[in-house]
């Protein structure tokens, strides 16, 4: 790899070695050792299948998948953007397993999603020759913290696998080629990834490749949409001879289902984000773009970032945890490209820049990421990831000209202060939202009746085993030393049957059953005590039983 293609320029002797030894590098072992990594950790995902396992959106795919197993003719679903071609895959993997739902589950959210996935990280760290402690670190890392829920999510992978430019791919046919390739095939299996990752690889070829002539940069961004209309219009044609005329399929595509995403489809948790995963999501589709940031980053770290930022849209209409970790399928990709680029890079130079300037640089690179970041996670709209877009392709056009080091400054820090509010945001909200005693009231609610009907009178009462918090919420004193219920209580046998026959617990309620470590006390529990109510707290759950004494 040339540093044209690196997009790293060394300035000083001492990166120069660095790059050789870059290119001497054949990880070929460290690759086998993380496809066995990733084997052995995806093999312990198998499980039975729970009772409401078959539900929600994966209960519609193997129905789906059933359905087309047995020859109905699959059609886009335009809403979640699925294509005929991922029915078909569906249908086989049911035909393979002879639709055993279990099996079909693993295949379906494994191995054609974090498997798949995982091999086209491997791929790309071995063809980018990476040193086989970062290739096996990216691919630990990648385990750990992404989120793959079926395969739909790993074509974003496979997308990086296949384009990243080293090799032959850099050369004008083979990229247009697979370009057109992997434009058609995922508009048959899913169009919304297919319009996007399009729009991603486009900013690539436009904005983020090294050394091209403006007719290379305008045919490759081209390809993969020329290919997404002629599939399209095949597509068209396919189904017109099936019977359904074109006006018709596009009426239902784009007329009758399309979704209108109201305010509740947006409001990005920036203040109160629900995993470490959503608090960096929004910053890390940003930073790369910073022009200090962006000079030093390589053709291949460049085309995964403008990768993770097309997909941002499923994040931004749909903002639960479960979208934005599919749509952080290359975030770690990015993080670990991005660092190594930097540490092999020249640092930065700042220059003699002082006083007012230093400040103004400082500032405007600090609003430039607020003003990214506020307009694409605080527009209630689709075209929220336009506005990003734009904004982060403003720190392109500045990268053209120089470094500014003190923006990126401003901008780092800018993101800093946006983590830590949000750490702090999630913390205040968690603190005033605290519920820990929101069970023991509402089991106090429905037995408080039951429980001054059948004690005697003295507040006197044992909860066993717990919520402790009964105590307080019904007033009640517990007439023994005992509120845990562990492996050694049986040793206390004798000591609370003596109390129970000197008359010391009139009282005893048992919100969830009795703990194991009571098994040997039940009978002499049951043989002095008689059920005086029974009540289901919630939906049948728990069912709080009083016992009162016999005597």
């Amino acid at each position: 790899m040339t540093g044209t293609d690196a997009g790293v320029r060394p300035s000083t002797p001492r990166d120069v070695p660095h790059a050789a030894a870059h290119q001497r590098v054949r990880p070929t072992a460290a690759l086998l050792v993380a496809l066995a990594l990733l084997a052995v950790h995806q093999a312990f995902r198998f499980s039975a299948l729970a009772p409401d396992g078959l539900r929600a959106d994966l209960g519609i795919q193997y129905h789906l998948a059933q359905l087309t197993a047995g020859g109905a003719v699959p059609f886009i679903d335009f809403q979640h953007g699925w294509n005929a071609g991922s029915f078909y895959l569906g249908a086989a993997l049911y035909l393979l397993v002879g639709g055993n739902a279990p099996v079909w589950i693993y295949l379906f959210e494994v191995v054609t999603a974090t498997v798949v996935a995982g091999v086209a990280l491997a791929v790309t760290a071995w063809r980018l020759r990476l040193p086989s402690s970062w290739l096996l670190g990216l691919v630990v890392a990648w385990l750990w913290l992404t989120h793959v829920p079926n395969g739909k999510y790993a074509i974003p992978m496979l997308w990086l696998a296949s384009l990243v430019p080293t090799g032959g791919v850099r050369r004008r046919l083979p990229a247009v080629v697979v370009r057109l390739v992997l434009g058609a095939v995922t508009f048959w299996l899913h169009v919304e990834l297919a319009v996007l990752l399009a729009a991603g690889v486009a900013l690539y070829d436009l904005f983020g490749a090294r050394g091209l002539e403006p007719r290379d940069r305008l045919l490759r961004a081209g390809a993969a949409p020329a290919a997404m209309a002629v599939a399209l219009v095949v597509q068209l044609g396919v189904y017109h001879l099936a019977g359904l005329p074109p006006g018709k399929l596009v009426a239902l595509m784009i007329g009758e289902p399309t979704a209108v995403f109201d305010d509740a489809h947006f409001g990005y948790p920036l203040f109160n984000p629900g995993s470490l995963r959503a608090l960096v999501y929004p910053v890390s589709l940003v930073l790369p773009f910073v022009p200090v940031v962006w000079r030093r980053l390589s053709a291949p770290t460049r085309l995964a970032v403008c990768l993770h930022l097309s997909q941002a849209l499923t994040a931004i209409r749909r903002t639960d945890e479960g979208h934005v970790a599919a749509a952080s399928t290359l975030l770690v990709v990015v993080v670990v490209l991005a660092a190594r680029d930097l540490l092999l890079a020249a640092p930065p130079r700042f220059g003699d820049v002082r006083g007012v300037r230093r400040a103004l640089l400082a500032a405007g690179g600090a609003l430039w990421l607020a003003l990214a970041v506020a307009a694409g996670f605080r527009v209630p709209s689709l075209v929220a990831i336009v506005g990003l877009a734009v904004v982060c392709l403003l720190g392109v056009a500045a990268a053209g000209r120089g470094d500014f080091p003190w923006a990126g400054v401003g901008a780092v820090a800018a993101a800093g202060l946006l983590l830590v509010g949000g750490l702090a945001g999630r913390t205040l909200v968690e603190l005033r939202s605290d519920r820990s005693g929101e069970r023991a009231e509402t089991i106090a609610a429905a037995v408080g009746a039951a429980v001054e009907r059948c004690g005697d009178g003295s507040g006197r009462a044992w909860v066993v085993p717990e919520p402790l918090g009964l105590y307080g919420a019904l007033a009640l004193t517990n007439p023994t030393p005992h509120y845990a219920f562990w492996y050694d209580f049986a040793a206390k046998h004798d000591e609370v049957v003596a109390q129970m026959d000197a008359g010391e617990i009139p009282l005893i309620i048992q919100p969830y059953g009795w703990p194991d470590s009571m098994s040997g006390m039940v009978d002499d529990i049951e043989a002095r005590y008689e059920v005086c109510d029974e009540i289901f707290v919630g939906e049948g759950r728990p069912l709080v039983t009083v016992w009162s004494s016999r005597e």
